[in-house]
């Protein structure tokens, strides 16, 4: 385990000039940026770029901001523990935008500029979702704009077809695999890597991208544990007592993508909670460590290859962990012992319903009701969705 970094890599609080988000001026230079109101003002704007890197993030004054003024809300496309998003469209361009709220009430504005920032530092990469110069608050909400994917989130897909084609879960690793990669080569780990954290743009996924940097932090840095833990949460996780501290290491982000494989390809999680206490954790646990030959029960569907990854992504200690390119490998490999038809199921579903994509896009409450949440097209609930094993 890394030597943990236990100064906070938050925003600066001292004397120096803040730096204001205004409500006009020229957005700041970055691929894809929208030209909305509420960017950086022309001389913040220079400034926030030369001064601010990856791995500061800056105090900034928000302004305060009337959302009707400047946008028409068409509707609510998602809502979560942490806030909501909004589908708007700007009244001067016409452009539409995703405006995410998170609530003053429950957040810092500390937490809220970090993932502000994270997420406008990281959206230039291709596959991680364009997040705009635009930031402001309201009384009750901070707001900051991205763009909206207009197929949903992957969970939507995964459970509309019982579980993806493997050769569509791999198209989604092929471009997921190196987004993380990029941010593990600026010393960030994601934390949050889940079907409902990545966003679909074409229904044969060939352009999909990641998203909610809200928990988005340095390796090395020193965190609290939440309140509760989801069922992807890697077992160094499920270890800690709730608020104990822990470092952050880019392994969580490799254990996670052994999740979202596993949860691709079958719509459910492998167990409920990756700790001994979990007689289908404890049973993939007996196997990893070769006590017994034996595959787990809900494995026994996989190639050796696949396996062989299981192995290698998903070890109880974080640093006997590979490499997410570690999936690299794999591509070429059969995963499952029934190969899958290579048409998408999911594609062909769009194709029967005229390309809507509607059933992929309603409010769902998954099987059992446990985890109940609306669909959202950039922002999700943090609670765990696929179902269990029975």
């Amino acid at each position: 385990m890394p030597a943990c970094n236990v100064s906070v890599m938050a925003a600066h609080h001292g004397n120096h000039n803040h730096q204001a988000v205004g409500h006009q001026g020229p957005h700041v230079p970055h691929p894809g940026h929208h030209p909305s109101q509420g960017h950086l003002d022309p001389n913040s704007a220079a400034h926030f770029k030369r001064q601010a890197s990856i791995h500061r993030v800056r105090d900034i004054q928000i302004q305060s901001l009337t959302v009707e003024n400047d946008y028409d809300i068409v509707k609510e496309i998602g809502a979560g523990d942490y806030g909501k998003v909004l589908l708007a469209k700007h009244k001067v361009t016409g452009e539409e935008v995703a405006l995410k709220a998170v609530p003053r009430a429950s957040t810092t504005l500390k937490d809220f500029l970090t993932e502000f920032h994270y997420s406008y530092f990281l959206s230039p990469h291709p596959n991680i979702l364009d997040t705009y110069d635009v930031c402001f608050e309201t009384p009750e909400h901070y707001f900051f704009a991205q763009e909206v994917a207009p197929l949903g989130d992957l969970w939507h897909s995964i459970e509309s077809a019982n579980g993806l084609d493997e050769q569509d879960l791999k198209e989604i690793l092929r471009q997921i695999v190196p987004a993380l990669e990029f941010m593990h080569s600026k010393d960030l780990v994601h934390r949050d890597v889940r079907a409902e954290n990545v966003l679909v743009f074409k229904s044969d996924f060939t352009k999909v991208k990641l998203t909610d940097f809200g928990l988005t932090r340095r390796a090395g840095m020193l965190v609290k544990k939440r309140a509760r833990s989801l069922p992807t949460c890697p077992p160094e996780i499920w270890e800690m007592l709730s608020l104990e501290g822990y470092c952050v290491e880019t392994g969580s982000d490799v254990w996670q993508i052994g999740m979202l494989v596993f949860i691709g390809l079958t719509a459910r999680f492998p167990w409920e909670k990756a700790d001994i206490t979990d007689p289908r954790f404890n049973e993939f646990m007996e196997w990893q460590k070769r006590k017994t030959t034996r595959t787990p029960k809900e494995f026994k569907r996989f190639s050796p290859r696949l396996l062989r990854m299981f192995r290698r992504l998903l070890e109880q200690k974080p640093k006997n962990r590979y490499e997410v390119t570690e999936v690299n490998k794999y591509f070429d490999d059969r995963w499952l012992m029934n190969r899958s038809p290579r048409t998408s199921k999911v594609a062909e579903m769009y194709e029967q319903t005229g390309g809507s994509g509607a059933h992929l896009l309603s409010p769902h409450d998954p099987a059992g009701g446990s985890h109940s949440r609306k669909n959202s097209w950039t922002y999700k609930s943090r609670d765990a969705t696929p179902s269990p094993i029975n």
